[in-house]
């Protein structure tokens, strides 16, 4: 086991290298969702329903005039692919999907902030 001041350390050293890095706001969500169904004979069915929600927010405080490290980066990827067969007589098939992604970022600066 690591001592504590040893780590800490290590913390230290690792944000003196790249600041900027240590500072940036990163999320990701990737969501991937297949369904596949079939239908033969009489009086079959087939439903596929897909819900996908990714929610992403980044809020920063920030006090003083330091701009580095104001890199806010959001990704949301969402595959949903339906598949459906029916043969026969009086086969339904119903393919219903919903995908939704949100992202808020935020920042809020108390001082001089003339960062574009």
């Amino acid at each position: 086991m690591l001592k504590k001041s040893f780590a800490f350390g290590l913390l230290a050293a690792g944000l003196m290298i790249a600041p900027g890095a240590a500072l940036a706001d990163v999320q990701s969500s990737q969501q991937n969702a297949t369904q596949n169904g079939a239908a033969a004979g009489f009086g079959n069915t087939v439903v596929n329903q897909g819900n996908q929600t990714a929610i992403q927010d980044i809020t920063k405080i920030k006090n003083g005039i330091s701009c580095s490290g104001s890199h806010n980066v959001q990704v949301s990827g969402q595959n949903l692919q339906q598949n459906g067969a029916a043969v026969g007589t009086a086969n339904t098939v119903a393919n219903v999907g919903s995908q939704a992604a949100l992202q808020n970022a935020t920042e809020i600066a108390n001082g001089f902030h003339n960062c574009y």
